[in-house]
């Protein structure tokens, strides 16, 4: 084992100080104060934005613990190398030593090798990142803006065990090797148990929750076969369908919110109760993206956006108005299976500014016809030699199920993204919304 005054560079280990008493808040990289009388854990946080530090000691002050905040890698290991932290907090892109390298000279030293890390991340990381992060030594990857009470619940479950942890250190000393070892053993199994418990009921409440949003059934329609299907890449994810009455019309919506997971769910669900409202005021699908992106630009943080496409089916005439945002175009296919018309997006996804114009456009569905709604996690699957499933292989499993059902075709279509994809994981949250003329 390398211990990490002899990993680190020599600048960074000749540059510790020895702990001075201080106060219970802790100026940005200010050191340790002493131990005192009173229980209370250390808790790292390592960015360099001031911004994001500030928001770190709004969301973390309440919980009383020591809370120490440095703006590079380089400050948070000259801290670890005399003190204890319950957990470690790190930005994976700093200047000079990285989140990911940070964790890996944490890793190699005795003293903190086992220490909890989670590594922030903007928005937009890859698998690639995930990996990495969880391979330099992450219990936790979370993307900013971060949820302001889940980061909460996560640290105070570490600062939690960790003084649990030290409290049975502490009377340990007291008690015969044997039974020491016993305890320990004992302990360690109820951390692991408890975080696990705690995480997957975390997810599986935000699953339900989410589930609940996406239309229970379809709408029933004597002309048109109509069905949706999406399933997120996590527990949760950023797409969103839905049906609506429309005027007198059928209201389609399909849309994807960049990034998936918790973040991306909660602006998924503001998107679907500002489109609901907006239909009753003005079914117009253009007058009502453009008050969506109002409204949604005010929400979302900045980098972030949402895509969507919004249609209303005449269901008398079978004629399809519609508005998009960014969206991939949809397709209507004709019952011998040509492309019959592409509807396409004609302004940028919502969120990005405050003011866009949106237009309208029409297509008609006729008898046999099949309109074929999808977001992008559908066609990004990628296989080993990443290769993308794509647009024209999409409309061949279409193509040969378009005599069967709505559900079935949408079925069909996302179970051959994934027997494409590479180990049949799917990246990214897949929706598909099928409209059949019959």
């Amino acid at each position: 084992m390398v211990v990490l005054e002899e990993a680190l560079p020599a600048s960074i280990a000749a540059q510790t100080t020895p702990n001075r008493v201080g106060t219970d808040r802790i100026p940005i990289a200010a050191p340790v104060p002493a131990k005192s009388t009173r229980r209370r854990a250390n808790v790292l946080v390592a960015d360099d934005d001031p911004a994001t530090l500030l928001a770190m000691e709004a969301i973390l002050g309440d919980l009383d613990q020591r809370l120490v905040l440095v703006r590079s890698g380089e400050e948070a290991l000259r801290l670890m190398l005399d003190d204890d932290f319950a957990v470690a907090i790190l930005d994976v892109r700093m200047p000079g030593l990285s989140g990911f390298e940070t964790a890996r000279y944490i890793r190699q030293r005795k003293r903190t090798e086992h220490t909890p890390i989670i590594f922030l991340t903007g928005m937009g990381a890859d698998e690639g990142d995930v990996c990495a992060g969880y391979f330099a030594g992450a219990v936790d990857f979370m993307t900013k803006p971060v949820v302001p009470h889940i980061l909460k619940i996560k640290v105070k479950v570490f600062v939690d065990l960790y003084l649990a942890w030290e409290e049975i250190k502490r009377q340990s000393e007291l008690l015969r090797e044997s039974e020491r070892r016993e305890l320990e053993r004992q302990m360690a199994e109820e951390r692991a148990r408890f975080e696990a418990e705690r995480m997957r009921h975390d997810l599986n409440l935000a699953a339900r929750i989410q589930q609940r949003l996406f239309p229970a059934n379809p709408p029933r329609c004597e002309r048109f076969d109509i069905a949706g299907d999406s399933q997120p890449a996590e527990a949760t994810g950023g797409d969103y369908f839905d049906f609506f009455p429309m005027g007198p019309n059928i209201g389609i919506a399909i849309g994807d919110v960049s990034g998936h997971g918790i973040a991306s769910a909660l602006t998924m669900a503001s998107t679907r109760a500002y489109v609901r409202a907006l239909v009753l005021g003005d079914p117009r699908p253009a007058r009502v993206l453009e008050l969506a992106n109002q409204a949604l630009a005010d929400d979302v943080a900045d980098g972030n956006f949402v895509t969507l496409m919004l249609a209303q089916l005449d269901t008398t005439t079978g004629e399809l108005t519609y508005s998009g945002a960014g969206h991939p175009p949809a397709h209507i296919l004709s019952s011998s299976g040509d492309v019959k018309h592409v509807l396409y997006s004609q302004a940028p996804p919502l969120g990005i500014k405050q003011s866009l114009v949106f237009h309208e456009s029409r297509a008609t569905l006729a008898p046999g016809d099949v309109a074929l709604f999808m977001t992008d996690g559908i066609l990004e699957a990628v296989d080993s030699r990443a290769t993308l499933f794509g647009l024209e292989r999409a409309l061949n499993v279409v193509r040969a199920h378009l005599d069967q059902p709505a559900r079935e075709i949408a079925h069909e279509l996302y179970n051959g993204a994934r027997r494409f994809a590479c180990h049949g994981v799917l990246r990214d949250d897949a929706t598909t919304i099928v409209v059949k003329a019959l």
